[in-house]
């Protein structure tokens, strides 16, 4: 599933392309990937795109006089800028022409995301973020962990469920871990401060090293212009089971937590060390 540097990654090469442009038309060609709509879609003909904003994994579309999108691309999802002469990809859903020859194609094989039409930005953020997600996870500072002090959940399903920190996802909660030197089932309200500044730190290490490289591809995302992402071989731990740690040579192993296939440092993240020993 795309994660927070690969939805970033989409949304800067859109916002360069589109952004200011005026909607010429919209084509819905499957009618279930558009999940919610306070009006027609159509009527976003004629109105212009201020921006592209982005929360978690999903991004905000508000236009000028009305209207706000969301978009999700789900587990395979992807918006990719097409001229007029290129071929719709396959599993297209929806087609917006924006002004200057500029087509963008929604597709999305396993249809896990899909697109929500709102009345303005206030009724997209109420919809899609209040009371749902947490801060964004490049925003994230350690004052925004302290609720994780009266909470029991083990430390990858609290970042894996949006609801602290929002955009986090398998590859991107198991290398902060391992950067950070923390073991993902330690319960939340046993780390420490210290521990909690340090897990910040690094998810914005890891976060602003992705967008470098353009996101991670391992087979279906791509950017906007259809670019695979340049992370996958950067990465330290993700899908590096059996392979030995690059911090101390231990042998990386793989656990099944929250329901996802994990990957640590036996050596580095000690779970009874509670975060504490990071030397």
């Amino acid at each position: 599933m795309p994660e927070l540097p690969e939805v970033e990654a989409v949304r800067r090469h859109l916002v360069a392309a589109v952004e200011g442009r005026r909607i010429e038309s919209v084509r819905v060609l499957r009618a279930d990937y558009i999940r919610y709509t306070a009006f027609p879609l159509a009527e976003l003909s004629g109105c212009e795109l201020r921006t592209i904003n982005r929360h978690g994994k999903r991004l905000f579309w508000p236009f000028v006089p009305q209207g706000c999108m969301v978009s999700h691309l789900g587990m395979s999802g992807r918006v990719t800028l097409r001229s007029s002469g290129d071929p719709s990809l396959a599993h297209t859903h929806l087609i917006i022409a924006i002004a200057g020859g500029i087509y963008l194609h929604f597709s999305d094989p396993r249809r896990f995301g899909g697109v929500w039409l709102y009345e303005s930005e206030v009724d997209a953020a109420a919809a899609h973020v209040y009371r749902k997600m947490g801060v964004d996870a490049l925003s994230l500072r350690e004052e925004d962990l302290t609720v994780w002090s009266r909470k029991a959940t083990s430390l990858k399903a609290e970042l894996l469920s949006q609801k602290t920190v929002a955009g986090l996802g398998n590859i991107y909660v198991d290398e902060a871990l391992w950067m950070a030197r923390l073991h993902p089932m330690q319960k939340v309200r046993r780390i420490t401060r210290e521990s909690r500044g340090r897990l910040v730190a690094c998810i914005g290490q890891v976060l602003r090293a992705s967008l470098r490289h353009g996101g991670t591809t391992f087979r279906d995302y791509r950017d906007a212009k259809a670019n695979r992402g340049g992370f996958g071989q950067r990465l330290a731990v993700y899908g590096k089971a059996g392979h030995p740690c690059q911090r101390c040579g231990a042998v990386l192993q793989s656990l099944v937590i929250a329901q996802r296939s994990t990957v640590i440092c036996p050596k580095c993240q000690l779970r009874r060390n509670h975060g504490r020993n990071a030397n």
